[in-house]
């Protein structure tokens, strides 16, 4: 499960951000933020709302840290999380 997430975001960066990131170009355990990313605040600000509509999840306040961005795969976490039903 957590694979497709990650893909599923993958190609969201690559496809729907503005940022002319090539899908080939995105490794998951790369830094979102910083030196080594294309990614500034707006374009993480535009991968949470993506994230949101096709996840149909809703990320909590104490889901926005930067350590839920560090990369792909613990922001994938944070998304697996959140899809599980309450109680579940």
């Amino acid at each position: 499960m957590l694979e497709n997430i990650i893909e599923e975001l993958r190609h969201l960066m690559a496809e729907k951000l503005d940022r002319n990131i090539k899908l080939e170009e995105i490794d998951p355990d790369a830094p979102l933020l910083g030196d080594g990313s294309k990614l500034d605040s707006l374009a993480i600000v535009e991968l949470i709302i993506l994230s949101e509509e096709n996840f149909g999840i809703e990320f909590g306040e104490d889901d926005l840290t930067m350590e839920a961005f560090a990369n792909l795969r613990t922001l994938a976490g944070v998304i697996a999380a959140r899809r599980v039903p309450a109680g579940a």
